[in-house]
């Protein structure tokens, strides 16, 4: 009785250290997760609720049916007086500030199609042109029902300007560059010798966060020339000249110099005959209205203007004249720039929605400008949504979006005279209790500056991440002609996106597809010899997609299990992207 009496105590203790080690187990599992969510949180515990509740996500379209009524030659409504919206603006031209400005040279860039009717053929800019609306170049060939692996290129990182943290890889937008060079632009450039004797050669050029800007060869990753070691980060897309190689990129952030020194992030130009710097402008600007200087917009080259137009974080918009001479026989480049003018506007709406924490006032852009005539157009960090005339620098019409606008626009223009841009917001100033709220997709009438209609999407908005439309859309043609395709990220979970098609004439959803991650990276159309089309869209778990463009069925997917903010470049069947895990890949759409 006594030994059956003590096995079956024994059975209890047995029984009693599973449970407590099971209890154990999944306390310390409890406290890991719990861990892990304060980090993702970064320690303030009213995002939790984010992560447990989901947003509604897509809502209503709001139409403005006499919007689109305005044709022809940009001019101001009563709506979008640039005097509702803007206290001041101030035109500074070399260093001086001035009542009125005439350009010496005028800008009128005929259609903003660069790369398919200029002397560079090409992917030369942020999504291709200056219109922002060619998301690839040429056709595909084959099925395009699947994507293959190719090739990778080792990269590397950069320290932040708070000497601790690094930008690794390329991040967003970085967008790489792809040039199909002529046998004599090939002969005076500085290319190894088996680039400079491809016949066929089309060269990739990436500049990345590591501050290296990359020449490799499409078809095989190999370089195809030295990098250039710049030492300034690059998140942004460069833009190259249509008519010389003449590269400009500007650097996203500032550097933490040899002694422990703040470096100003600034604008650079490049001769690519020969890989020299010709200039750099814009660090430390002291009329610059915000402390913050980063510069991650694809610049404009008007080139029968010989000027540069460069947006920035710092408040100003920069135009340089850069009286640039180019003897293509004898392999020189020069330029010798002036006509510097700043444009710097104050808006009230913007100011007053910058948190009591930011001393920072002043609104930047980071977004890529569109360019139609002699017409630029722009949106900022403020929810400020203008047109802006090039030729007197002078605000033509101002609509306010309410919220910061990240996504560069993209300009389409009707048969009909009409001229329609697409532009989305993230959430930043109107947040819940919850941080939720609303991030919107905008059709803007661009003659007067007009809503026609805004889909909006509630998304979340958690540790300084925010929510909403960080991706530019990609306006379809031939059989997507009717849709335009956005990202929205943290919709309607704080960790889900969706990927929307839009019909362009009313802003209803043709079709929805909810990602299993954020999406800052920009779709890419590309199109078949059949007319097919198919959309190219990265990840930030690491897929990149092959997708129906007309029922949003996924054909192809590839995972490299690392996030993917750069845009790829998308040229033929070849695709390129850069990763924050510090890789450029090459892909194939089979």
């Amino acid at each position: 009785m006594v030994e059956k009496k003590g096995q079956r105590t024994k059975g209890k203790r047995r029984v009693l250290r599973v449970v407590l080690i099971v209890a154990a187990a999944v306390l310390v599992t409890a406290l890991c997760g719990f861990f892990v969510l304060l980090v993702k949180v970064k320690g303030n515990l009213s995002y939790v609720y984010n992560y447990f509740v989901k947003t509604k996500g897509s809502l209503s379209v709001v139409r403005y049916d006499d919007a689109a009524a305005a044709k022809g030659t940009p001019k101001a409504s009563a709506e979008t007086e640039p005097e509702r919206y803007l206290n001041s603006v101030k035109v500074i031209v070399n260093g001086e500030a001035v009542t009125e400005y005439e350009r010496s040279k005028t800008i009128e860039i005929a259609s903003g199609l660069i790369g398919t009717e200029t002397a560079n053929r090409g992917i030369l800019t942020f999504r291709g042109n200056y219109l922002r609306s060619m998301s690839s170049y040429g056709t595909f060939t084959g099925k395009g029902e699947s994507l293959s692996k190719d090739w990778q290129v080792r990269t590397g990182r950069f320290l932040k300007d708070d000497g601790v943290n690094y930008w690794s890889g390329n991040g967003w937008t970085g967008q790489p560059l792809i040039v199909e060079w002529t046998r004599e632009q090939r002969s005076i450039m500085n290319l190894y010798p088996e680039a400079k004797a491809k016949d066929d050669l089309l060269e990739v050029i990436y500049p990345g966060m590591d501050g290296t800007i990359r020449f490799l060869d499409l078809d095989s990753g190999e370089a195809t020339r030295d990098p250039i070691h710049v030492g300034m980060t690059f998140k942004g897309t460069c833009s190259l000249h249509p008519d010389m190689p003449l590269l400009i990129c500007g650097s996203g952030d500032s550097a933490t110099g040899p002694f422990g020194e703040q470096v100003s992030a600034r604008i650079f130009l490049y001769s690519l005959i020969d890989g020299k710097k010709l200039y750099e402008f814009a660090a430390n600007d002291p009329f610059a209205p915000r402390r913050w200087h980063g510069f991650d917009s694809s610049p404009v080259f008007a080139a029968e203007a010989d000027t540069v137009i460069c947006p920035g974080e710092n408040g100003v918009l920069y135009t340089v004249r850069l009286n640039a001479k180019y003897d293509a026989e004898a392999g020189t480049l020069s330029i010798d720039p002036d006509e510097t003018v700043r444009y710097i506007y104050d808006s009230k709406a913007a100011n007053d929605r910058y948190e009591a924490s930011e001393s920072d006032i002043g609104s930047g852009s980071e977004s890529s400008a569109v360019v139609w005539g002699h017409y630029l157009f722009f949106g900022d960090n403020g929810g400020i949504f203008q047109c802006l005339d090039l030729n007197t620098m002078e605000p033509v019409w101002v609509q306010d979006l309410k919220e910061d606008i990240n996504a560069s626009p993209v300009l389409e223009i009707g048969e009909d005279g009409s001229a329609a841009l697409y532009v989305g917001t993230t959430l930043k100033y109107h947040t819940s209790g919850h941080h939720t709220g609303e991030a919107c997709i905008y059709k803007i009438n661009a003659t007067d500056g007009s809503i026609i209609w805004k889909k909006p999407y509630e998304v979340h908005t958690v540790s300084g991440l925010a929510g909403g439309i960080l991706s530019s859309g990609a306006s379809g043609s031939g059989a997507a002609a009717p849709y335009i395709y956005f990202a929205i990220s943290k919709t309607p979970s704080v960790n889900t996106g969706y990927l929307v098609a839009l019909r362009k004439d009313t802003g209803e959803e043709a079709w929805r597809k909810e990602l299993p991650c954020d999406a800052w990276s920009s779709g890419c159309l590309t199109y078949g010899a059949d007319g097919s089309a198919r959309l190219v869209q990265c990840c930030g778990n690491g897929d990149i997609c092959l997708i129906d463009a007309l029922t949003g069925k996924t054909l192809g997917k590839i995972n490299y299990g690392a996030n993917i903010e750069s845009t790829p470049a998308v040229f033929g069947n070849r695709i390129v992207v850069g990763l924050r895990s510090e890789y450029i890949i090459g892909a194939r759409i089979e």
